[in-house]
């Protein structure tokens, strides 16, 4: 958990109120009407009815999420907890970074597909950096988890367990290589570690591509 967290946790358990410069994560359970066929999602060759199916899509309203493709977030239970974005702006981008999430989100408890996998966790699970590996993944007939970041917290750690098999999949750079190597020692069970070709995410691949490399590692 984070530092947020642990003071909430801490303060209760002492009989404290919370702490008042915190305030606790408040889900946002409205539905935004997002458009599936954004220039960004195209680029990703994630189909319309992949983003209808994940709920996300082109976010053409106001405030946080302005000008981003927006993905719905969901707890492992399915319920929803808000919205994370991807600006698409390029001087957006440079000055506040790729992505956007809600303040307070906390990340550590939450497995970006891990809901829609459901029954497949028999089959097993490949694990992911990004929401749109995820999408491409599921448009090959094969379930993904995104970790939205590279570090595995103790209860997605816990949640990757229930699944028969763990393929790691992780971005072709060299921060994706060593968060790999974590995820082998935390993760023992893990079938394999897949290696992407430098530089590359694995949306950023062909199909055929992914294919041939997930391919030995999860049954047909």
């Amino acid at each position: 958990m984070d530092h947020a967290q642990a003071a909430h946790i801490l303060a209760s358990l002492a009989g404290l109120p919370p702490p008042p410069s915190e305030r606790p994560f408040r889900p946002f359970l409205r539905e935004l009407s997002l458009d599936p066929e954004a220039p960004l999602l195209r680029a990703k060759k994630i189909r319309p009815d992949t983003a209808r199916a994940f709920e996300v899509g082109a976010w053409h309203g106001r405030g946080m999420l302005a000008g981003c493709v927006a993905f719905r977030l969901r707890d492992p239970l399915g319920r929803p907890v808000g919205y994370a974005g991807r600006r698409t702006d390029t001087d957006q981008v440079h000055r506040r970074g790729k992505w956007v999430f809600p303040p307070r989100l906390p990340k550590g408890e939450l497995l970006y597909g891990f809901f829609q996998a459901g029954s497949w966790l028999d089959r097993g699970l490949v694990v992911v950096e990004c929401a749109w590996s995820v999408l491409r993944l599921a448009q090959l007939d094969v379930r993904a988890v995104a970790l939205l970041g590279t570090h595995l917290s103790p209860t997605q750690r816990n949640l990757l367990l229930r699944a028969s098999r763990i393929v790691v999949m992780m971005d072709g750079d060299p921060a994706g290589r060593r968060a790999a190597d974590r995820l082998r020692r935390q993760l023992p069970g893990a079938t394999a570690i897949v290696d992407l070709p430098d530089g590359c995410d694995p949306d950023d691949l062909p199909d055929a591509h992914l294919v041939q490399l997930l391919h030995p590692h999860l049954p047909s």
